[in-house]
């Protein structure tokens, strides 16, 4: 008799499997705002945070290499890019590095010392990015302040070799109408401020 009394208490009764269902729906009521808003403010965060970087490398990368460098900001294509100012110096085909009858490597003319803006091109090497951003949108920008941002206007900052630019801002907008404005003043410092909700 003994041996029934305990078998009989080894699995859940009805009651506390509701019971147990009933406190989980509760803990999913309690948190899921303030899990959503998490989600979307972090969309906001994600965006705004690869413009910030975008315009970093762009500023690093002039100053690195001695040469003007360019940060593009699309409104339509929503998309960020860096590029240099000027194309580089064309070097040789991978054709031509050695010849048939002369094992020797012909290499490129060595750049002139009295100019180190080419010296610096061709010492370091750059990987142009560009980058789309998404769950958010690019709502406005002001470069020098002439603030634009109409359909199909694209906004382009020079980066000087010395890390300077004309001051911009860019405000970019989540589905929700939560709003981030990113400042960049003329000696490339950043500001990230929130706007609205």
């Amino acid at each position: 008799m003994l041996g029934n009394h305990r078998s009989s208490r080894l699995g859940f009764t009805l009651v506390e499997i509701l019971m147990v269902l009933a406190i989980m729906g509760i803990m999913m009521l309690v948190t899921m705002p303030s899990l959503v808003k998490s989600i979307r403010g972090n969309r906001l965060r994600v965006g705004t945070r690869t413009i910030v970087m975008a315009a970093n490398y762009a500023r690093t990368s002039a100053i690195l290499r001695n040469q003007e460098m360019k940060l593009t900001i699309d409104k339509e294509s929503n998309r960020v890019s860096v590029d240099p100012l000027r194309s580089a110096a064309p070097t040789l085909p991978d054709d031509q590095i050695f010849k048939t009858d002369n094992p020797a490597p012909i290499t490129a003319p060595s750049p002139d010392l009295d100019a180190p803006a080419e010296a610096a091109a061709h010492a370091a090497p750059f990987s142009p990015i560009s980058r789309k951003l998404d769950a958010v949108q690019i709502d406005s920008f002001t470069v020098d302040g002439k603030k634009s941002g109409a359909k199909g206007e694209v906004a382009t900052v020079i980066y000087q070799s010395n890390g300077r630019c004309d001051p911009f801002e860019v405000n970019v907008i989540d589905e929700f109408g939560s709003r981030m404005a990113i400042s960049v003043d003329a000696i490339g410092s950043i500001k990230v401020t929130q706007k609205g909700n």
